[in-house]
């Protein structure tokens, strides 16, 4: 059995549990999911992925202990990578759920240790153990009292080539069955969370169009018939003349873009705003007709008016630099209608006694 020195890095989401036992799985699994790649890209390859571990990530170095300004420095990119993408996520979703609503919850922690370990290979895997690695994954439980710090083993710097104090570190230790009382020291990192760089606003709209709102009430939950519009990539079952949506991704944000193709024309369709409260749901979009030359904003409002009652109403604003003539406002408006017509009878006939199609 192969032995060997390492580092053993644990970035630990905290708040994971609650998230993923109290709001929908596969948006809550996705959200983790980006956090997960943002902190791995942050690491790039100075440390190895052993294990992915649900709510951490199990990172090793093989060598030497590293020096604390080393690890302070690669926790800091990690931090803020994450923290970055969890407000970015926030900013930018168009999800009213409430797995992305609640992604603003998540928080992040680190746990450092150095020791040897044992490599056991079982086919193509290799897994690490040993009891410095459960001294790390303890650590995890320990009695700091807050959900943001740095923790680096007093083992781990007694074998660090930089030894210098730092005031604003302090010392602790916590007991463990079988292993003894380990110690350590930590830094809390609410003062990195407060300079974690933030993400540039969504892009916004105005107009002093007064286009006047289509409104029509539907026989089903107000989430339920927003989230069949915010589902871009099956609008197609249910939008008059369209009969393809082209996208790079399937996720649908803030600033995303989807070609919809109808049978006359083609549309560049972009997301630019999502607000949520008790009341409703107000969502608003920018279409770009180049076959028209038109630029428009369309407005959805997806009112809670009773538990099985959305008051919907839609209107569109021009967002170009030219009026519009008269049959162009007309005819726009009559495709109002019948795409309101048609979302009303879609959702009456998808809602009546089941949950809702694919969401977006």
């Amino acid at each position: 059995m192969a032995e060997t020195l390492a580092t053993i890095l644990i970035p630990d989401i905290s708040g994971f549990t609650e998230f993923m036992t109290t709001n929908e799985l596969s948006h809550a699994s996705h959200a983790i999911n980006l956090l997960m790649d943002a902190m791995l890209e942050a690491v790039g390859d100075e440390y190895e992925v052993s294990e992915i571990e649900g709510d951490a990530v199990l990172l090793l170095r093989k060598g030497p202990a590293p020096t604390r300004e080393k690890i302070q420095e690669t926790c800091l990119k990690i931090f803020n990578a994450f923290h970055f993408r969890r407000a970015w996520l926030q900013q930018y979703t168009i999800c009213p759920c409430g797995a992305c609503q609640a992604i603003i919850n998540l928080s992040l922690k680190f746990v450092v240790h150095h020791g040897p370990l044992a490599e056991i290979k079982v086919g193509k895997f290799v897994k690490h153990s040993g009891p410095d690695m459960i001294v790390a994954h303890r650590l995890l439980k320990n009695n700091i009292g807050h959900t943001e710090y740095l923790l680096v083993t007093e083992k781990l710097l007694e074998q660090a080539a930089d030894s210098t104090e730092h005031a604003e570190w302090s010392r602790s230790f916590d007991e463990y069955a079988s292993l003894g009382r380990v110690h350590y020291r930590f830094s809390l990192l609410s003062e990195a969370r407060r300079l974690v760089p933030k993400p540039p606003e969504p892009p916004g709209y105005a107009s002093t169009d007064s286009t006047s709102y289509l409104e029509l009430p539907i026989q089903a939950p107000f989430q339920e018939v927003y989230m069949v519009v915010a589902n871009m990539a099956a609008r197609s079952d249910w939008v008059p003349g369209l009969r393809e949506v082209g996208q790079d991704r399937p996720e649908v944000f803030i600033g995303s873009r989807h070609l919809l193709r109808f049978d006359t024309f083609q549309a560049l369709v972009s997301p630019v705003r999502m607000t949520i409260s008790e009341e409703g749901i107000l969502y608003a979009e920018n279409w770009r007709i180049e076959e028209q030359d038109l630029s428009l904003i369309f407005e959805y409002v997806f009112r809670n008016q009773e538990e099985r009652l959305c008051g919907f109403a839609a209107r569109f604003l021009n967002a170009g630099d030219t009026a519009w003539p008269d049959q162009d406002r007309t005819a726009l408006f009559r495709q109002l209608q019948d795409t309101a017509v048609q979302l009303k009878t879609f959702c009456e006939k998808n809602f009546a006694s089941s949950g809702p199609p694919g969401t977006a």
